[in-house]
């Protein structure tokens, strides 16, 4: 092509959508000048009979031109070269066909491209004096929305399509005359076969026609580059990629559909015409060679494969789309189950998730249970499996045993005992929406179950009502685990090594400090069953030590613990468990974890709620009856399972004991070291010299059991009169120097002279010295507090304004170092209520907050200035 072509003496602008053809052709009849000059004016080569493509030479210029033809032209029209290629096929490369640029010709293999040739409006034709739209020369275009009638597919003198060869550039194009050769061999040199393409007749269409609605959808999709309607809404798609949607259902329609479903989705007039063929016709001949496997020949038959793709795609959603997918599914197959998930893909290329996810919804009924779950075909966009998933990420985040909790709501109150559903349905959680296999799911979850047992129980589910609400919160599971960072490694915890875990002396000895009966050995394998499954995830039979063979009595076992269990027990196990991951440095995660139920919230699932049961009436009980856990689940019309979650996250509190069970449990020494502390024994006995039968009698405690905490706190005790402090006359003189003037106390003086406080408060009567009121401190603590004060850091003076300011310091030292103030306040020996009096007092002196309190599954930390004051209290001590 030459560069610089002259300025044309008559410039033209083109209509809107035309093609550059049609632009050519009218501009030379505004010349009054042959095709073929005006051609060469803007460069283009003259055409030869043969080896034009090794010329660079294409079939039709209208399909792409190249930046040098495109400036030619722009020059010497004077108009833009944007819009003199909206005037090709290239405007609409990559949204309704795709072009090879280096061959410059269409791909007629995907996108029902058409490599030549245009069909027509003749009222266009009319109204535009003979002027030819772009669009025509789609396969998607089969209708003109303007005028309401189906494009002409070809001259219905000679029978050949139009534009399919280039027009003879000898003569001066005639508008709206068929521009094919004359059929008759040596026949004259004319610009075609002279018939009047305005008097075309095709087929009227009145207002709102399937037809016209389903040609307005799909031009507008290409214009827009775009699908956003019915499920494409959810997961809008490239133009390019919803028409190739809608070659496959249309492809397969034209392929595979019977006539009379046809009849039955078009409107009688489509219907009619489609199946109406003119003897002879080549057009009908090529629309049964393959139907649909490229663009349709026939206007029509698009207009039937559009509408029908269409009545699919333009569904609300994907279950409403699926539906109507396998209706024309069943009516192509004498059996839906002969087509499969991974085969229907294969009926079209390129497919979007959203035809894919159709595709499955269709065929869900069919499915196999692991296929529902796999493809996840209850949610709102079913979907393949991600390639390249990492199923062992997953596995890391679930346990062997599924979550109590959930296990519980989605249990059936009958037909598959829980044991057996809780392992398939924690594979089934690895199964959702991923491409392992049942038994590498099992493999994964520590091998407790296996392929063949994950496979039964689906079944069983699959032919229960509540199944697609049991996929349903499985699912939503599955995307919340991914989305999330599961607190614990359950992968790891499936590899420790557990033959140390409550060790008999240990369960002895927790057993004494809660004032619980140890039992036979059966409950202590039973509680270290249950602990073992609660830190590792698996099931209570993959214990150390757990002896098979005796299942039945275990589980019975199992049922009673439930209901034996206190919160001080549970609160020591807790305790323990939390130990034990410390042995093996897990330090960074809590003892269980389970996902929030709020997923949960609106689903109509087969199991128990646990949140409908009246824990206060389960307490009482519980503690009356001699099967307390299966009479609480008859009476709640509920089941065992739930009950047992219930008092496993609140045990029941126990029922004061008989004295003799008391002794016999440990109890009375519980009893005894909850209300006789470690400060209260120390100062009722040092301090007060106080005798153990002085202590039993004001306490209601026997000299037995204080005998024996006194060892547990490490009190040494009095052997014998030889270690009491004679107890002389004290003189009045005395009493008053030291009680008048230095402002001592009397505990303090009964500990100089050997008695006790009350002792020395006789010799203040019969002295006549009048006693201070209680509650005011004494004029030495206040020295020794000011004097401490003076020597203390800053941080911790305004602390010390009390005698018992030290003690609060040291308290709440100690209590920084426990995740709640129950628990520090339990290590300590104190009540609850105190520890608080006491952190609080210390915060209002201080000016400052000092913690920040526990939350749920937050544990209670220090501050940034509660770090400081313990800093410096520790660096005193």
């Amino acid at each position: 092509m030459t560069a610089g072509a002259r300025t044309l003496p008559v410039r033209l602008a083109p209509l809107a959508g035309e093609a550059l053809d049609s632009w050519l052709e009218a501009l030379a009849r505004r010349l009054h000048t042959p095709l073929g000059e005006v051609l060469r004016h803007f460069g283009f080569p003259a055409r030869l009979r043969r080896g034009n493509r090794l010329k660079g030479i294409p079939p039709d210029w209208t399909i792409l031109l190249s930046e040098q033809e495109t400036s030619a032209i722009a020059q010497a029209s004077g108009l833009d070269p944007q819009t003199i290629t909206s005037m090709t096929l290239a405007h609409y490369d990559q949204r309704a066909l795709r072009i090879n640029f280096e061959r410059r010709h269409v791909n007629r293999w995907v996108l029902w491209g058409r490599g030549g040739g245009s069909r027509f409006c003749p009222d266009c034709l009319r109204d535009s004096d003979g002027r030819w739209q772009l669009a025509w020369r789609l396969g998607w275009s089969y209708a003109c929305v303007l005028h309401g009638r189906l494009l002409a597919d070809c001259c219905p003198d000679c029978g050949r399509i139009q534009r399919q060869r280039p027009r003879s550039g000898r003569v001066i194009p005639l508008p709206a005359i068929c521009g094919n050769p004359p059929a008759a061999r040596g026949g004259p040199r004319t610009s075609g076969c002279g018939f009047d393409l305005t008097q075309t007749r095709t087929l009227q269409l009145p207002v709102g026609h399937p037809a016209l609605t389903a040609q307005k959808r799909l031009l507008d999709v290409i214009e827009t580059g775009t699908a956003a309607f019915g499920p494409y809404a959810i997961s809008p798609q490239p133009s390019q990629a919803a028409l190739a949607d809608v070659r496959a259902i249309g492809g397969r329609v034209l392929a595979d559909l019977p006539a009379p479903d046809i009849r039955n989705l078009v409107p009688a007039d489509i219907a009619e015409e489609h199946f109406t063929v003119e003897p002879g016709s080549r057009l009908a001949l090529r629309a049964n060679d393959r139907p649909g496997f490229m663009a349709p020949p026939r206007a029509v038959s698009t207009a039937v494969a559009v509408i029908i793709a269409l009545h699919v795609l333009e569904q609300s959603d994907f279950h409403r789309a699926g539906e109507v997918m396998r209706g024309l599914l069943e009516a192509m197959r004498e059996e839906l189950w002969q087509i499969s998930a991974s085969s229907i893909d294969n009926w079209g290329r390129g497919l979007t998730p959203v035809l894919q996810g159709v595709n499955l919804a269709a065929l869900a009924p069919t499915l196999r249970p692991s296929e529902q779950l796999r493809y996840r075909t209850v949610t709102h966009m079913p979907r393949r499996p991600t390639t390249g998933r990492e199923e062992t990420g997953r596995a890391r985040k679930i346990p062997s045993i599924f979550w109590p909790s959930w296990a519980v709501r989605l249990t059936p109150s009958d037909g598959i005992y829980p044991r057996v559903l809780a392992p398939v349905l924690a594979a089934s959680l690895l199964i959702t929406g991923s491409r392992i296999t049942l038994e590498d799911a099992a493999e994964h979850l520590g091998a407790v179950t296996d392929g063949i047992d994950i496979s039964r129980v689906l079944q069983l589910l699959d032919d229960q009502p509540y199944w697609s609400t049991m996929v349903t919160a499985l699912v939503q599971l599955g995307d919340h685990l991914d989305a999330t960072d599961v607190p614990i490694d359950y992968q790891r915890r499936r590899r420790l090594d557990y033959t140390e875990l409550l060790p008999h002396e240990r369960w002895r000895e927790i057993c004494r400090s809660t004032g619980t009966s140890p039992g036979t050995g059966r409950r202590e394998t039973v509680v270290r069953c249950q602990l073992f499954q609660r830190i590792s995830g698996l099931p209570a039979e993959f214990a150390p030590g757990y002896v098979a063979g005796n299942e039945a009595q275990f589980r019975a076992e199992s049922v009673r613990y439930a209901a034996r269990q206190t919160p001080e027990l549970a609160q020591a196990l807790m305790e323990e468990a939390r130990n034990f991951l410390t042995g093996h440095r897990i330090r960074d995660e809590p003892v269980t974890w389970q996902p929030p139920l709020t997923l949960l919230t609106g689903l109509d699932l087969p199991g128990a709620d646990p949140d409908q049961i009246d824990v206060p009436r389960l307490h009482r009980l519980v503690r009356q009856r001699k099967n307390p856990v299966q009479h609480a689940a008859e009476l709640f019309s509920t089941s065992v399972e739930a009950i047992r979650l219930v008092l496993d996250e609140q045990p029941a509190p126990a029922l004061p004991p008989t004295k003799t069970a008391a002794r016999a449990t440990g109890h009375t020494r519980f009893k005894a070291r909850q209300e006789v502390s470690k400060e209260t024994f120390t100062r009722l006995y040092l301090d007060e010299h106080r005798s153990l039968q002085q202590i039993a009698d004001l306490m209601g405690f026997s000299r037995p059991v204080l005998t024996e905490l006194a060892r547990e706190y490490g009190i040494a005790l009095r052997a014998g009169p030889q270690d009491y402090k004679p107890r002389g006359t004290i003189e009045r003189e005395w009493l008053i120097d030291q009680y008048v003037i230095r402002r001592r106390t009397l505990p303090d003086l009964a500990r100089e002279t050997g008695m006790s406080t009350a002792n020395m408060a006789r010799w203040a009567h019969a002295h006549k010295i009048p006693l201070r009121p209680r509650g005011g401190g004494s004029h030495d603590t206040a020295l020794r507090v000011t004097e401490q004060a003076a020597r203390i850091p800053a941080i911790l003076r305004k602390a010390l304004t009390s005698p018992y300011a030290w003690q609060r310091l040291e308290r709440f030292t100690a209590a920084s170092s426990y995740p709640t103030i129950r628990e520090a306040a339990q290590a300590l020996g104190i009540n609850q209520p105190t520890l608080v009096i006491q952190i609080n007092r210390l915060e209002r002196d201080l000016g400052k907050s000092l913690l920040e309190r526990a939350e749920r599954g937050r544990a209670m930390k220090l501050t940034s200035f509660g770090k400081k004051v313990v800093a410096a209290a520790r660096n005193i001590h």
